[in-house]
């Protein structure tokens, strides 16, 4: 959905022409389940420069926000480019920034960007060159979701055949010299996700690691923290998007070799004895971390589209290797694991508790590398102001023999349906995903009011229902109401 239209302040000064624009949004919701986290309202102030240098069009998108998700915050700051856990309040981020050239046939831009690949409706399997922050994944937009990376690519315009098999050609080459991480919500926020936390209390029962030893309960402590990921030149990404018109279908062919921009995590754990635990009993006091993991994977994939009949087809593919695909924290804190992980070690690890040691525990990978093929077409139809839109993604993991958070093949759903009224100022959406091999569903409705060219209102509410062993159905308490109001210049 469209924002009103900017009408942005225009000035000159020597040698050029400058224009600055931007928004300022209040935004808050409405919990409906008594269980579900706070989120409190938050304030967006938004402001884009943009002008003319000799030739050269710098660009600087710049947001600050207030209140919103974070909970105990430690103050004004800026997010940085090298944490993952950052809990600041009120925040400024440097959204995009960067210069744009144009040489002959090559366009160059040099600076902070945000790429978009991928034809399809909200799921882009080939979708991965920025890292994303998800303060508040369902209702974000994909945009503003996105982290600017500092790059550059040039995009080149060969001379146009003009044939039915090919027109249009173009080839974009990009490079991130520095990587930058995803952004994620800390474990207080309402949107850190269940299936990443464990449970205060793990109980063992007796015999379980040893035939004489009593049972044991393990009093956990849970955290997050930043770990320290490399930023060298050898650890920045390579990417490439060829595109043309082939016999009225519109293609690209893309590839990428870098960094793992989908959040992944380690959990780090060990445990002592603790000091007031009953005789005869064990009570071991736990520790449980959450860090980032980073990896380096490569993607190829591709996507087309064309009309027919006054439908609008999509499709697109990608097959990325060595992706990091999440497990469930449960899994690993549970009885079997555990016995997995000690079992080889129990008399060395009980001798270390028994001398008052701290004893890590390696559960195993919290994330596992997989190769992952995902694909999806889709279909729309413009009628008398109303827009179906009929999509279905599948991701199939391959070469999987563990439990994960996601099936081996998980196969989604996507049906909208949006309309505009009165003289399009009143915009109507309704978009609904459902999950098969494991049961989630998600639906957002919303209603969009343009009261000026400068003013809207914006109202819905967002369901989350299903499965709490999937990566959507575990918000299932987070269903809410909410508003936004924005005024634009």
């Amino acid at each position: 959905m469209q924002p009103p239209v900017s009408r942005a302040v225009e000035f000159e000064t020597h040698p050029g022409r400058w224009t600055l624009g931007g928004y300022a949004e209040a935004y808050g919701i409405v919990e409906t389940d008594a269980d579900s986290p706070r989120q409190r309202p938050e304030g967006i102030f938004d402001a884009i420069l943009s002008g003319d240098l000799y030739g050269v069009r710098p660009h600087l998108d710049v947001q600050m926000l207030v209140g919103g998700p974070p909970e105990h915050a430690t103050g004004f700051g800026i997010f940085n480019f090298q944490d993952v856990f950052q809990n600041i309040s009120p925040s400024i981020e440097f959204e995009e920034g960067y210069f744009d050239f144009t040489l002959a046939n090559i366009d160059i831009r040099a600076g902070l960007q945000k790429f978009a690949w991928g034809k399809l409706d909200r799921f882009h399997p080939t979708d991965i060159v920025n890292p994303r922050q998800f303060s508040d994944p369902f209702l974000t937009d994909e945009t503003d979701a996105k982290i600017g990376i500092p790059s550059i690519s040039a995009s080149g315009y060969p001379p146009d055949p003009q044939s039915q098999w090919l027109s249009s050609p173009s080839v974009t080459l990009l490079w991130v010299p520095v990587p930058i991480p995803f952004r994620f919500p800390l474990q207080d926020e309402r949107w850190f996700p269940p299936a990443a936390t464990v449970p205060p209390i793990v109980e063992i029962p007796a015999g379980v690691l040893g035939p004489l030893l009593p049972s044991a309960t393990i009093r956990t402590t849970f955290a997050t923290a930043n770990t320290a990921a490399h930023q060298r030149l050898e650890d920045g990404a390579f990417g490439a998007r060829l595109a043309g018109l082939s016999a009225g279908v519109d293609w690209s062919l893309y590839f990428y070799n870098g960094r793992e921009t989908a959040p992944a995590f380690d959990l780090g754990t060990s445990v002592r004895l603790a000091m007031d635990r009953e005789p005869g009993t064990i009570v071991l006091d736990g520790t449980a971390v959450l860090q980032p993991r980073f990896g380096q994977i490569w993607l190829t994939g591709g996507d087309a589209a064309f009309q027919f009949a006054g439908f609008t087809a999509r499709a697109e593919a990608a097959y990325g290797s060595n992706r990091l695909v999440p497990r469930s924290t449960a899994d690993l804190v549970s009885t079997e694991n555990i016995l997995r992980a000690v079992g080889p070690d129990i008399t060395s690890i009980l001798q270390r508790l028994l001398m008052g040691e701290t004893v890590p525990v390696n559960l195993g990978d919290l994330f596992e590398r997989r190769d992952v093929v995902e694909w999806g077409v889709g279909v729309d139809y413009a009628y008398k102001g109303w827009t179906p839109v009929l999509q279905i993604n599948q991701a199939v993991v391959l070469h999987n023999d563990v439990t994960l958070l996601v099936p081996n093949v998980d196969t989604r759903l996507l049906a909208a349906l949006r309309k505009t009224f009165l003289s399009d100022r009143l915009a109507s959406e309704l978009i609904g995903v459902q999950g098969f091999e494991r049961s989630y569903t998600t639906a957002i409705a919303r209603l969009t009011y343009t009261l000026t060219d400068y003013l809207r209102i914006r109202a819905g509410y967002l369901l989350i229902a299903g499965s709490r062993n999937t990566v959507l159905g575990q918000y299932k308490n987070n269903d809410e109401v909410f508003l936004q109001i924005r005024l634009s210049h």
